[in-house]
C-alpha cells in the first residue's frame, strides 16, 4: 500500500540592526515525498532451551564483609550482622589498630549515639562513662566474652582500664536490651570479645613512645598443640601527662601535675577440646591501674560564682 510522507519545516529569524529597526526573515520549506514502504517481515528469534545450571550469586565485597561479620549480642548466640533485626555496631581489632585506639573508651568514641568520654578529660587514663542514646552508665550492661563485669555497687564500669591489645572485636547494641539481658541493659549492651588462640604458635611484641612521658610495651603469645590452645599476654602503659595549660579567666598558666598513670594488664585464656561437641575454656583478665589526681586550680578572683577552684 502506498504511503505519503510529509516533511514541513518553518523557521523564523529576527535580526535587530543598530538603527533599532527590526527585520523579519521567514523561511519556508515544504516537501512532499511519496513512495512504497515495505511491510515489516517477521524475524525469527532463536530461544535457547532452559538449563538447570544457575549462575552463582554476586556478592559485593565491602557490603558482604560488613554484613557477614560474626556477632553474639543481638541473639545471645553466634550469628551475623545481616541476621540481626536491630542496629548493632562491630569494631574489629584491625579498625582499632588503624584508629590508634589504646583503650576500649577510645575505640568507642567514633560510634554514633555514644558518649564514652564522660566529663573527666581525654588522656589515656581518663575515666570513662558510657552514655548510650541518653542513658547513663548504670543503665548500660558491659560484657566480657558474654559475662557481665559491671560494678556491683554503682553498676557502671571504667572502660579506660581495658587496653585493646587483647581484643578481637567490640559489639555495641544501642537501645533497650532488657528482653535478653535483664534490667541492667535498659540503655544498651557493650560486649568485649577477647582474642581466640591461633592454630600456629605466634608471638607479637611492640613498644610505643609518645609525648608527655607516654611509654607502652606489649607482648602476646598464642598457639595450639594437640587439643590444648592458649593466649597469654601482658601490657604496660605509663604516662606523665604533664602538659601545659592556661585559664584566661583566672589569668593562670601552668603545667598539669600529679596526672600520671600506670597500667599493668595481664590476660590468660586456655581452651581444651574434649570432643566433637565439648570444649573447656578458662579465661582471666587482671587489670591494674594507678593514676594521680591533679585536683583543681585556685582562682584568686572567681567570676560569676564558679568557686575558688577550677
Amino acid at each position: 500500500m502506498p504511503n505519503i510522507l510529509f516533511n514541513y519545516r518553518c523557521a523564523v529569524k529576527v535580526v535587530v540592526s543598530s538603527m533599532s529597526a527590526m527585520t523579519t526573515l521567514i523561511l519556508w520549506n515544504y516537501a512532499v515525498c511519496a513512495g512504497e514502504i515495505a511491510q515489516p517481515e517477521k524475524i525469527a528469534q532463536s530461544i535457547s532451551p532452559p538449563t538447570n545450571e544457575q549462575e552463582p550469586p554476586i556478592e559485593i565485597t565491602v557490603t558482604g564483609k560488613v554484613l557477614n561479620q560474626p556477632v553474639f549480642s543481638p541473639f545471645r548466640r553466634e550469628g551475623t550482622v545481616k541476621d540481626s533485626t536491630r542496629p548493632v555496631y562491630v569494631i574489629t581489632g584491625e579498625e582499632m589498630e588503624a584508629q590508634g585506639a589504646r583503650t576500649v573508651r577510645e575505640a568507642l568514641r567514633f560510634l554514633p549515639g555514644i558518649l564514652p568520654d564522660g566529663t573527666v578529660g581525654t588522656e589515656v587514663n581518663a575515666l570513662s562513662g558510657q552514655f548510650l542514646r541518653g542513658s547513663n552508665s548504670e543503665q548500660v550492661l558491659i560484657l566480657l566474652d558474654g559475662r557481665p563485669i559491671n560494678n556491683l555497687g554503682g553498676g557502671g564500669f571504667d572502660l579506660s582500664e581495658i587496653t585493646t591489645n587483647n581484643i578481637e572485636r567490640i559489639e555495641v547494641l544501642p537501645g533497650g536490651g532488657s528482653t535478653l539481658y535483664g534490667s541492667d541493659a535498659i540503655g544498651g549492651v557493650i560486649n568485649i570479645i577477647t582474642r581466640r588462640p591461633t592454630e600456629k604458635v605466634t608471638t607479637q611484641a611492640g613498644v610505643t613512645l609518645g609525648a608527655y612521658g607516654l611509654n607502652e610495651q606489649t607482648i602476646q603469645n598464642s598457639g595450639k598443640i594437640g587439643d590444648i590452645s592458649w593466649v597469654v599476654g601482658y601490657h604496660r602503659t605509663e604516662a606523665d601527662n604533664n602538659y601545659p595549660f592556661s585559664i584566661p579567666e583566672a589569668n593562670f598558666e601552668g603545667t598539669r601535675k600529679n596526672n600520671d598513670t600506670l597500667y599493668n594488664n595481664f590476660n590468660v585464656k586456655l581452651e581444651a577440646n574434649l570432643g566433637r561437641r565439648n570444649t573447656l575454656a578458662v579465661s582471666t583478665l587482671y587489670l591494674s591501674k594507678n593514676q594521680g589526681v591533679p585536683g583543681g586550680v585556685p582562682i584568686p578572683e572567681p567570676q560569676f560564682g564558679q568557686g575558688y577552684f577550677n
